[in-house]
C-alpha cells in the first residue's frame, strides 16, 4: 500500500491544488481497483486451521510461523497447538491450495479445517505434498465453491500493482497491496525449485498460502513467507509453477519430474572456480549421482554444459528450467565444453532423462573417513598422496565398471587435501588420460608443467566426481 500512496502523492503534486477535483479521479480509481479485487477473490480465501503435534523445544524456541506464542520450559511434552495460514479454492469442487509448510506437522486426528469469509467450516484432507516447490493441495467434501481465476505469472511485469489475501497474525481476511519489485528470485530457501516473485506487498505470519493477485483480480502467486516477519521484501511462488503443480497433485497425489542426475554450479558466480576450470561462462557438472542417466552417458565431472538442444544456459536455474521443460525418458541433447591439454573443446553429446528419485544419495565424509584403506600403496608424498593399483576383484567389490587406482591415505593440507581427495577415492583419469594404475598416475602427472594443475575424475561411494590437482 506503501508504493500506491506514493503514486497517489505524486499525482496530487502534478495536478495541483487549481485541479484538486480532477486529480480525485485517478485517486478514486485505484481505490476502487484494490477493493474490487478484494470483492472479487475474498470469498475464494480460505483461513487454515492447523492442529499441530508441537514437538519439544528448547527455552525460548519459538514455531516457525507464529510470533511471540509462549516458551516452552525445557523438559515439557510435546502438547497440540492451533495455528491459522492461508490457502485459496482452485476448483469449485473443493480442491484447496496452500503452501506445504503450513501444514507440515499437523495433528494426524484432528487434521486441517478450512474456514471461508461467511464463517462455514470444512474438514479437509490432505490430496497431495510437494516439498520440493512448497506446494500442498487439500481437498473439502463440497460443491459449488467460488474459486479463484488462475493469472499469468509470465506476463506479470515489474512495477505492476498487486494485492494479496491471508490472515497475518490471525487478523483474517487482511488486504495489503503493494508492486512487483523483482520476478525470478531464486536461492533463498531449501527448495529445490524457486523462481519467486517479489513484492514489497506486506506478507506477514498467517499469510503463507494465500493468493497474490493482479488488479484484474486474478492469482498471480501464492504467497510465502520466508526467512521469518516481513521486512518490506515479501516473495511469491509463481501462478505457472503453482498451477502444474497443483494440477500433478490432484491428478496423481504426486509430482512427476525428469532428471539428469547431476550436481551443477553457476560459473559466473565463482571467480576462483572460473579460473580453475578456465571458462567464464556456462554450468558446470560437479558430479553425477550413481546409476543415474548422465552417469551412463559421455558426460563427465567438470565438463561446462552450454546448450540444452540448441537452447544456450548460462545458469544452473536455465539449466534445471530446460530440463524440467523436457518429459521422463526424452532424449535431450547437451553441448558441452571440456577442458584438455589442448585448451578445450566442445562436444555434442545425448542423455535420456529418467524420473527424478525422492532422495537421491549424496556423498559424505572427510578425507580419510570411512572403512579402512585397502592397504599399503604408493607413496606419492610431493601430493601428500598414497594409492594403491585397484585389481578386478576389489573393483567389482566396489561397484566400478572399469579399474584405476584406490586412494589409500591422504595428507591433510598437502596438495591431495587442498583438492579434496577422500581415502577410499578412486581416480580414474588425469585429465584426459585412462588411468588403470600407479604407473599411468605418475606419468599422466609427469606430463604437467610446472604449476600447471590437472582434472582427476573421481569414483566415490558410487558418486562420479572430479578434482583440480595442482602439485
Amino acid at each position: 500500500m506503501r508504493s500506491a500512496l506514493i503514486l497517489l502523492f505524486a499525482v496530487w503534486g502534478c495536478c495541483g491544488p487549481a485541479s484538486a477535483q480532477n486529480s480525485k479521479l485517478p485517486v478514486r480509481a485505484l481505490g476502487n481497483a484494490f477493493a474490487d479485487v478484494y470483492e472479487k477473490v475474498a470469498p475464494s480465501v480460505v483461513v487454515l486451521e492447523v492442529a499441530k503435534q508441537e514437538a519439544e523445544m528448547d527455552e525460548g524456541t519459538f514455531a516457525w510461523e507464529f510470533l511471540l506464542r509462549d516458551r516452552r520450559l525445557p523438559g515439557a511434552r510435546p502438547r497440540v497447538e492451533e495455528s491459522e495460514g492461508s490457502g485459496f479454492i482452485i476448483r469449485p469442487d473443493g480442491y484447496i491450495i496452500t503452501n506445504a509448510h503450513v501444514i507440515e506437522g499437523a495433528d494426524p486426528d484432528r487434521g486441517v479445517v478450512a474456514r471461508q469469509k461467511d464463517g462455514t467450516r470444512m474438514p479437509l484432507r490432505v490430496v497431495g505434498i510437494d516439498d520440493k516447490t512448497d506446494i500442498a493441495v487439500l481437498k473439502a467434501d463440497a460443491k459449488g465453491l467460488s474459486a479463484i481465476t488462475w493469472g499469468d505469472s509470465d506476463s506479470l511485469r515489474v512495477g505492476e500493482f498487486v494485492c494479496g489475501i491471508g490472515a497475518p497474525f490471525e487478523l483474517d481476511y487482511t488486504l495489503t497491496a503493494g508492486i512487483v519489485s523483482a520476478k525470478g528470485r531464486s536461492n533463498l530457501t531449501s527448495t529445490v525449485y524457486e523462481d519467486y516473485i517479489q513484492t514489497d506487498a506486506s506478507i506477514n505470519p498467517g499469510n503463507s498460502g494465500g493468493p497474490l493477485c493482479d488488479l484484474d483480480g486474478h492469482v498471480v502467486g501464492v504467497n510465502t513467507l520466508i526467512n521469518g516477519l516481513n521486512r518490506g521484501l515479501s516473495f511469491a511462488i509463481p501462478s505457472k509453477i503453482a498451477k502444474a503443480v497443483s494440477d500433478e497433485l490432484i491428478a496423481s497425489g504426486r509430482v512427476v519430474r525428469p532428471w539428469l542426475g547431476i550436481r551443477i554450479e553457476t560459473l559466473s558466480d565463482d571467480p576462483a572456480l572460473q579460473k580453475m576450470i578456465g571458462r567464464e561462462r556456462g554450468v558446470l557438472v560437479r558430479s553425477l549421482e550413481p546409476d543415474a542417466p548422465a552417469s551412463h552417458s559421455e558426460v563427465r565431472p567438470a565438463d561446462v554444459i552450454v546448450a540444452v538442444d540448441g537452447e544456450p544456459v548460462e545458469t544452473a536455474r536455465q539449466l534445471q528450467q530446460a530440463i524440467l521443460r523436457k518429459k521422463v525418458g526424452q532424449a535431450v541433447r547437451l553441448n558441452v565444453w571440456r577442458r584438455g591439454a589442448d585448451g578445450g573443446a566442445f562436444r555434442e553429446m545425448e542423455v535420456t532423462t529418467a524420473e527424478l528419485p525422492q532422495s537421491p544419495v549424496e556423498a559424505r565424509g572427510g578425507p580419510n573417513d570411512g572403512p579402512p584403506g585397502p592397504g599399503e600403496g604408493v607413496e606419492f608424498e610431493s601430493l601428500g598422496l598414497q594409492l594403491q593399483n585397484l585389481d578386478p576383484e576389489m573393483a567389482k567389490k566396489m561397484g566400478l565398471e572399469a579399474g584405476g587406482v584406490i586412494v589409500t591415505h591422504v595428507e591433510p593440507d598437502s596438495a591431495a587435501g587442498v583438492a579434496g581427495l577422500r581415502r577410499r577415492d578412486v581416480i580414474t583419469a588425469v585429465g584426459d588420460d585412462i588411468i588403470a594404475g600407479t604407473d599411468g598416475f605418475a606419468t599422466a602427472m609427469a606430463k604437467l608443467a610446472p604449476g600447471e594443475s590437472t582434472t582427476l575424475l573421481i569414483e566415490r561411494d558410487g558418486q562420479k566426481t572430479y578434482a583440480n590437482l595442482k602439485p
